[in-house]
């Protein structure tokens, strides 16, 4: 019952102490995941600048595997080089170190009075600064608290002789107490867990740290394996960071274990007590390695290229969006607008460009018709992918950006269903042996004109998120109110000079005109979206 006890209390523990840190890393995210991202973009040009911001990053976010995906779309946009991406991953590692450093320090006891304090403030304050700064305090109570619990488990084990006889045959295994350790911190996605939970054994006596020095090398190398697999269905730029992270920390690994004997006398010269030289040996593994590794990223990076190649472009319209980037809202945003774009720039150009050939018998109605299937398809992707976001916890610019995004998609997909039934309407022309005059095509002509110059410009102000272009987009608007006016009026005139008495001309030239005016109308809602007027 006694043996049960542990066990219960240990995992319980060790949930507590997982729960805490991914609720952590939430809530910093929510404060600072796009001033990071920006933080990034400004101070890399140098690869040791690289370095300092991926351990800021890391260290802030609390979570390397965010680093990762935030460096990821920035590589993606050809923001940052690949060598400047690889700078920062290895600066991200001895990031999560500082984390060890930090958890070190006994503050266990005070752990209750985080989770109360943050538990009050998180259920009773509604205001969302207040309420993740409450969600910090609580996630920080947890971690101290899973700790706490963690090493309390673990205390009765030294009564266990075959326990005892087990750690010491694999602490004895280098290698082998290396690969669990490296098993455990990708099982946990964590390499803090691990080490946390090796520290718990020194501090009861069952381990020295000299011993534990395999674990800690072990657990770096997990740490890159679950961003491996969650890289398998990422872009070409993810793979690279994942399995550049992952050749990292290996190598380092095996390095220090041939150099084992050495490590063992260093770690003794180390300050402070065995736990804490643990965490100053973390710390100091991958700074060396950061060393090591440093003036060879440009050839690192050559050698990624050419085992890596980049693929050619597909000739067929597919949005990219990756599942795994949900967990970072702010960057699942800037890639739905990245494919949401795309998605405008098809209209534009294979849709909206080419109704005037259509008009002229230079382009088929069937490439229109497959254009807008295609449409149809990526909406529904991306409007799927856009409410699984909803599902996570947003801060209210990210709740009213997603709005925004929706509304948009949701024009863009109206067009496509715009210009066919633009195209089904010009049909009829041919089909009912109607002749419209030189005068009505030139004038639908050029109201195609102005609908193509309208939906560029939302389309420009979108993308650049310029609202200067939006408010002149909209303020033209009532020009062509007028110019809608007119050619209708002089429709009309000129059916009534001609004597001519076919309802079927206007029937057809207003649903023509109509049609073309709610691809305008479309367009100018992403200019008024653009402003926020939704």
């Amino acid at each position: 019952m006694e043996f049960l006890t542990i066990i219960l209390g240990f995992f319980g523990g060790l949930g507590i102490f997982l729960y805490g840190t991914h609720l952590l890393s939430n809530s910093l995210q929510r404060i600072a995941a796009s001033k990071i991202r920006a933080y990034l973009i400004k101070i890399t040009d140098k690869r040791w600048k690289g370095i300092f911001s991926g351990i800021a990053a890391t260290f802030f976010l609390q979570s390397s595997t965010v680093t990762s995906i935030l460096v990821v779309g920035l590589v993606s946009s050809a923001v940052l080089s690949l060598s400047q991406a690889f700078g920062i991953i290895i600066g991200s590692a001895i990031g999560t170190t500082l984390t060890v450093q930090v958890l070190t320090f006994n503050i266990s006891e005070y752990s209750t009075l985080f989770i109360f304090f943050g538990a009050v403030i998180t259920v009773f304050i509604k205001h969302s600064k207040w309420k993740n700064s409450g969600l910090i305090l609580l996630s920080i109570g947890f971690i101290f608290y899973g700790i706490s619990l963690i090493s309390s488990s673990v205390s009765p084990v030294s009564s266990y002789e075959p326990v005892i006889d087990a750690l010491l045959y694999v602490s004895g295994q280098p290698v082998l107490f290396a690969f669990l350790a490296m098993l455990l911190a990708a099982l946990f996605h964590s390499s803090a867990a691990v080490i946390l939970i090796g520290i718990a054994f020194i501090d009861n006596g069952i381990m020295t740290a000299e011993v534990l020095i395999p674990l800690i090398l072990g657990a770096n190398a997990g740490s890159a394996i679950p961003v491996i697999v969650s890289s398998l269905s990422m872009s070409s730029e993810g793979k690279k960071l994942a399995f550049f992270s992952f050749l990292f920390n290996f190598s380092g690994a095996v390095l220090f274990l041939i150099f084992l004997p050495i490590m063992m006398q260093i770690i003794g010269y180390l300050p402070g007590d065995p736990g804490r030289q643990v965490a100053h040996f973390h710390t100091l593994f991958n700074v060396v390695n950061t060393l090591i590794f440093l003036p060879l990223l440009p050839m690192v990076a050559k050698g990624f290229k050419h085992f890596f190649p980049e693929k050619e472009e597909e000739p067929v319209f597919r949005v990219k969006l990756n599942d795994k980037i949900l967990d970072v809202p702010e960057e699942a945003l800037i890639h739905s607008k990245r494919e949401i774009v795309k998605l405008a720039t098809l209209v534009q150009t294979d849709m909206i460009k080419q109704l005037v050939n259509f008009m002229d018998g230079k382009h088929e109605a069937k490439e229109l018709v497959k254009t807008e299937s295609i449409i149809d398809t990526s909406y529904i992707t991306i409007q799927k992918y856009l409410l699984k976001l909803g599902q996570n916890d947003l801060t209210n610019s990210q709740s009213n950006e997603e709005v925004k995004l929706l509304h948009i998609l949701n024009d863009i997909e109206h067009i496509g269903d715009s210009v066919l039934r633009f195209v089904g309407a010009a049909e009829k022309v041919s089909k009912k042996n109607i002749e419209l005059g030189k005068k009505d095509l030139s004038q639908i002509k050029e109201l195609l004109f102005y609908i193509e110059r309208a939906n560029s410009n939302s389309l420009s102000a979108f993308r650049d998120n310029d609202t200067l272009i939006a408010r002149e987009n909209i303020q033209s608007q009532s020009f062509v109110n007028q110019f809608e006016n007119d050619i209708k009026f002089e429709h009309f005139n000129s059916l009534i000079n001609k004597q001519e008495y076919n309802p079927d001309i206007s029937a057809v030239y207003l649903d023509i005109t109509n049609q073309l005016l709610q691809i305008y109308k479309h367009s100018m809602n992403i200019s008024r979206t653009v402003l926020g007027l939704i």
